[in-house]
């Protein structure tokens, strides 16, 4: 779930969340997850996890394509300050 998570991520290219499939596949994967994990996520990680997959929502809703490698980029860049 955390690979599927990070897709829109990966590429300059611009994400077209309507047709990815995106948030189905973190839900199988997410299932999958809770079945076998031994230990629940940290905290941070399981927030991290839903705040994203709401936007990812929200994306898809309103069709959204955007250049997300290009947003984290420019976040990591003002950060590093």
């Amino acid at each position: 779930s955390g690979f599927c998570l990070g897709e829109p991520f990966q590429s300059y290219e611009p994400y077209d969340f309507k047709s990815s499939r995106i948030t189905s596949r973190i839900s199988e994967h997410g299932a999958v997850f809770l079945k076998h994990r031994l230990t629940p996520p940290p905290e941070e990680v399981y927030t991290l996890h839903r705040k994203l997959a709401g936007a990812y929502n929200l994306c898809i809703k309103i069709g959204a394509k955007i250049s997300c490698r290009d947003l984290l980029d420019e976040m990591v860049e003002y950060n590093k300050t």
